[in-house]
């Protein structure tokens, strides 16, 4: 699923959507959205009402976080992960958790505002 016009509002929509349906199902894999940005695609792994983010920006997650109290970062998971992840609780319904992926991409990941996402699910 390729989203080519970039708009924040279909991303936004794109995501809530998938989330939902993941919960829906009830499955145990991963969803990926994949920032498409050329040769660095910067993604994030929702599963199970948590996100898994790779990033080496935990500064500009951290500023994240604080704008969005209802996103916390999943301790013990977090101490046990490889250098660099990070497990964020997404207790949100999807449209705050869209919201919250949304800005993630633009502001730690730091891609530009129209930015193609990709969706991958099992």
């Amino acid at each position: 699923m390729n989203d080519s016009d970039g708009g924040a509002a279909k991303r936004r929509a794109r995501i809530a959507e998938a989330i939902a349906q993941h919960r829906r199902s009830g499955s145990e894999s991963p969803v990926l959205f994949v920032a498409a940005t050329g040769p660095d695609q910067p993604f994030v792994e929702y599963r199970g009402r948590e996100l898994t983010v790779t990033t080496a920006h935990r500064d500009r997650l951290d500023a994240l976080l604080g704008e969005f109290p209802v996103f916390k970062i999943a301790q013990p998971a977090t101490n046990k992960a490889p250098e660099g992840e990070v497990h964020v609780s997404a207790l949100a319904d999807p449209k705050h958790t869209a919201d919250f992926l949304d800005r993630l991409f633009l502001d730690v990941f730091n891609v530009a505002a129209d930015y193609t996402l990709r969706v991958e699910e099992p």
